[in-house]
Order: C-alpha cells, then structure tokens, then sequence
C-alpha cells in the first residue's frame, strides 16, 4: 500500500479554518457540525457493487462520519449506467445541493466534455463539481487470457483480442489503443461493470480485459495470474508501475509527438484515480469540512489499517490538485484534443 500527503492539503485545512471563523460572526447561523448531526450522508457509485470504485466508496463510508463535526451516519448508493454518466448526471443536476450527497465519479467522466462531442448526455461542468479528492492513483494494464494466443504486447498488433467493456469509461481505452497505435482490439459491450466483465472472461465469453484500474482490479485478477490462467501484457500509464516490472508502458509504442501527447491527453485521468465529489452549489464551508475530513481519513489509524487488510492502496490526490491538474488538462491545444477526440469516437460493434 503507498500513502503520501497531499500536494494541496494545507489549502483544504486553510479554508476548512477561515469558513469555521467566517460562521461565528452570525449568532443565528447554522454551524457545519449543527446541520450534520442526525444526518445521513449518501455516497451514490456509479457501478454495481463488487469493483473497485465501490470497494473505495464503502471503505470511506464506514469511517468518514466521524471525522465530520456532527457525526452523520453513511451509506453507499449504487446506481450503474452508462459507464458511470448517469451519477454523474444526477450529482450534477439532481442530487441535494445541502451537503448530504456526494459520490465517486469514473475517472473518464472529468475529461468526458472534453473529449467527447457535446450532447444533452453530457452537459455537465466538471469544472462546477466541488471535488474532495481521490484516495489513489491509478495504472492500468493489458490482461489476455492464457487460452488466447497473445503471449506479448507485439502480438496485439498482430492478432485480434477480444475484450470485454462496461461502458464508454472502460470502451476508450482499447478504443484509443487501436487508433493511435494500431492494437488489434475487438471490444465487447454490454456489461454492467468491470465485475461482470471479469466474469465473461472467466467464463471464456472474452479473451482479455483492458484494466484502466488496477487497484480495484487487483483482487479478481491477482489470483488468476498467480495460477497461470491470464498474462499481463503492457502497462496502461504514464509511468512506470512497480506491480508490473519489466512490463512495458504502452506509451513506449508511440511512434510521433502527436501520438504521445494525445497518449497523455487521455491517460491523464489515471492521476485522480477515483474521484470523490460534491455536487455544485453545495454550500463552502460544508464543503471545506467534508475535504477536510476526506483528506483526516489518509491519516486515520482505524482507516489506513483497514485499507491494508482490504488491499487497498492510499496515495491521497486532494481536490485542490484535481482542480489544477484538470485545469492543465483542459488547456491542451485544440489540434492535439481533435486527435484525441477522433480516436475514441469511433462506432465500436
């Protein structure tokens, strides 16, 4: 497990300080832990239970309560679809702005308007989002099964590998390998989450599985590898992994600057792992506490411990650095957005 304090985390408890002050000047005003007593927060996961955004959502539910003034109580709320569009859509546009709601966003979701073409679908802000943090950072990795033929990551240029999809968040990253360096993926929809995608492959349904996640991944995939059933190809990161060494990073088979930037452009939502968010408009210095509180949790005992045996890592990114890394993000030229943008909007069967 790797745990490292925030770039950032003095700015959460900065501001987390001056709305505390800034509230004790009204007499009649409601304090952060007088609204949250008797609460209940909810924690709504945009995938079906059993992956590893709801194994991080859970972990933080059992524990964040009471590190927030008034001790609310939590529960997770799992509602799939659309890759993880339609909790998004709803923290957006409709869940209650109090403070009482938040959740943990698939990480495509923060550059999705971006990269995506702009519909009704997708019309919310990430920017507008208040974010908490996430609890990690993410590399990805190629898996085939050790039925197919694919024994390295030259033979996906070679040779078909059909892999399993749980939606757009999970569809791009084959998706974008194909069209930027020319791997030979088929991909398969349909599955609600990664949980039932690993199951097709357990299965024989699909050969492979491109993990944008591995440390919610690790768990089903770990014990497969160790008794030969799959292989691990290539890394999908922009940094070397110590889960994988020797395995290359695909990014190695960037063949212009072009390709390694659009590589950059769309392996840089791996950075904020698995954000958590409040929706727009909750008000500040609710907000402040509940980042605080998010940024307490990394250095809880009870919480850390637990996060150890559940094989959980910690590696805090705080919303202040999701903040700038998305405003970085989102200042990428036009012409290499275009790029990126025509390689994963292509129609997938």
């Amino acid at each position: 497990m790797f745990l490292r304090t925030g770039l950032f985390a003095g700015i959460a408890a900065g501001i987390f300080g001056i709305g505390l002050s800034s509230m004790a000047v009204p007499a009649a005003a409601q304090s952060v832990a007088d609204f949250y007593k008797g609460k209940r927060l909810s924690i709504y996961v945009g995938s079906t239970t059993g992956g590893g955004y709801d194994a991080y959502a859970r972990h933080v539910a059992r524990h964040i309560g009471r590190l927030l003034p008034g001790a609310p109580d939590t529960v997770v709320m799992n509602m799939p679809g659309g890759g993880g569009l339609k909790v998004t859509n709803y923290l957006y546009s409709v869940a209650p702005k109090d403070g009482t709601a938040l959740g943990t966003l698939q990480r495509g979701m923060l550059t999705a308007p971006l990269l995506e073409a702009r519909t009704e679908n997708n019309a919310f802000q990430p920017q507008k989002f208040n974010w908490l943090g996430s609890l990690n950072t993410e590399t990805g990795v190629i898996i085939s099964s050790t039925a197919a033929p694919h024994k390295t990551m030259d033979d996906l240029f070679k040779t078909e590998l059909i892999v399993g999809s749980s939606g757009p968040s999970t569809d791009f990253l084959p998706l974008f390998l194909n069209n930027v360096i020319g791997t030979k993926f088929k991909i398969v929809q349909g599955y609600q989450s990664s949980t039932e995608a690993y199951l097709a492959l357990e299965r024989g349904e699909v050969q492979g599985r491109v993990s944008g996640g591995w440390t919610g991944d690790r768990k089903t995939v770990e014990p497969w590898h160790a008794a030969g059933k799959v292989r691990y190809l290539a890394v999908v990161s922009l940094k070397a992994s110590g889960y994988f060494p020797g395995l290359p990073l695909v990014t190695q088979y960037a063949k212009t600057d072009e390709q390694k930037q659009v590589m950059e452009l769309i392996l840089s939502s791996q950075l904020w792992g698995r954000p958590f968010t409040m929706p727009p408009g909750v008000p500040s210095d609710r907000v402040a506490a509940m980042r605080k509180a998010f940024g307490d949790l990394t250095k809880d005992k009870e919480f850390v411990a637990e996060a150890e045996k559940l094989k959980l890592d910690l590696e805090l990114v705080d919303g202040a650095e999701i903040d700038a890394i998305m405003a970085r993000v989102y200042a990428t030229p036009a012409s290499v957005v275009e790029v990126a943008r025509k390689a994963i909007g292509a129609n997938v069967k």
